[in-house]
């Protein structure tokens, strides 16, 4: 079974999705580190040359690679439930996280510098519109929602998806 951590940028996926996969003895993905792996480019490299469309191609591709894998956890890109391809194949391959931080708390932790590094939030105010129009696709391709704390460490927030994975588990 797959585990798919999902999220707007900033929510901790990767940082949480090392911890979790540390604890449960799995295999980490970082979607976004796959793509710049094979395109040798970072993120925003391939916005600004090859365009988002180029992105999300690559996306979808390493998405399909990654789901193909046994019992990983992978973090997706913050855009990738928004299409509905995407969201079907993590419905049929797995279960979907959403780590859902306020958006002050995403705003906090990208910072000036995370900023820079993430094409889609360079403003704040088009960030906030962003987020508000992917929120209807997390929740819908949520199996479960982790509300994270401003405060919350990554450490604490894995052991508590471990506990909810568990519950899930015994309720089933």
């Amino acid at each position: 079974m797959q585990l798919f951590l999902t999220g707007f940028m900033g929510a901790g996926k990767t940082t949480v999705g090392r911890h979790l996969a540390a604890r449960l003895g799995r295999e980490f993905v970082d979607l976004d580190e796959e793509v710049e792996r094979r395109a040798g480019m970072s993120v925003r490299q391939i916005f600004e040359t090859l365009g988002e469309p180029e992105f999300r191609r690559l996306e979808a591709e390493e998405l399909q690679r990654a789901a193909a894998r046994d019992e990983v956890v992978v973090a997706t890109g913050g855009g990738t439930v928004c299409f509905p391809a995407n969201a079907r194949l993590l419905g049929a391959r797995g279960i979907t996280i959403w780590l859902n931080p306020s958006f002050a708390t995403l705003a906090a932790r990208t910072g000036a510098g995370g900023k820079e590094d993430r094409p889609l939030f360079r403003d704040e105010t088009q960030a906030l519109v962003l987020y508000r129009q992917r929120v209807p696709a997390y929740r819908a391709a949520a199996d479960l929602a982790v509300e994270v704390g401003p405060a919350e460490a990554a450490e604490e927030v894995a052991a508590r998806i471990v506990l909810l994975l568990a519950e899930r588990r015994c309720a089933t």
